[in-house]
């Protein structure tokens, strides 16, 4: 019997492309570099850091820092051009960053009386900024509780991070059920750790698929 669900955050609940886009604007701005060479720079930055986080060569607790400071280097700016420009964007972001069915799910799960959480990775922008959309758009009114990366110390899929949320609710892993995006992050890695998992599919309504689970 599935007691509490957890969600990822990015592509699950908030349009990760709309800060993405969001920030390299501002640091466009703020440098004077074309906004093209910023986008390549973060994609190039996203690339490295993903194979230093499954090389297992990225700490969580400091990956903001080492992944702001590879745009910066890149672009041969300072790094703190990167964090006003993630300030600037954050301040700037609109509810169009939801993604469409995410109040509506939310809503669904706790009418059926379950305990729900989120459990995000963290790299280019630290937990906080990702708290203040969750925040700012109701989404944390149906969030029993939030787990990050940079604050846990864990990335997914390493099961214990999975296992810290059934720890915090005191339930076991095949009572939990992760909703989110990724097939390694996510799906993979709770199905690791002893979770039931859905993987999102494009067109797909996710509220369907958790009525006819939790029937």
């Amino acid at each position: 019997m599935i007691k509490v669900v957890t969600f990822d955050v990015w592509d699950t609940l908030l349009k990760v492309n709309f800060m993405f886009e969001g920030i390299s604007e501002e640091l466009s701005e703020l440098s004077g570099i074309n906004l093209e060479i910023v986008k390549e720079a973060f994609d190039k930055a996203k690339n490295r850091a993903k194979e230093l986080r499954y090389s297992g060569k990225l700490p969580a607790k400091e990956a903001v820092f080492i992944c702001q400071s590879m745009v910066a280097n890149i672009l041969g700016v300072d790094v703190d051009y990167v964090r006003r420009a993630t300030a600037k964007a954050t301040i700037k972001m609109r509810e169009d960053i939801i993604i469409p069915e995410t109040l509506e799910v939310l809503k669904f799960v706790k009418g059926e009386g379950l305990k729900t959480a989120c459990i995000g990775n963290v790299q280019f922008w630290s937990s906080n900024y990702t708290r203040i959309f969750l925040e700012r758009f109701g989404i944390s009114d149906y969030l029993d509780r939030h787990f990050f990366s940079d604050e846990v110390g864990i990335f997914k899929p390493n099961r214990e991070i999975f296992t810290v949320v059934a720890n915090f609710f005191r339930v076991k892993p095949n009572e939990m059920l992760h909703i989110g995006d990724k097939k390694k992050e996510d799906f993979e890695g709770a199905k690791q750790a002893g979770l039931k998992a859905i993987l999102l599919k494009e067109n797909t309504p996710l509220k369907q698929e958790l009525v006819n689970l939790l029937a």
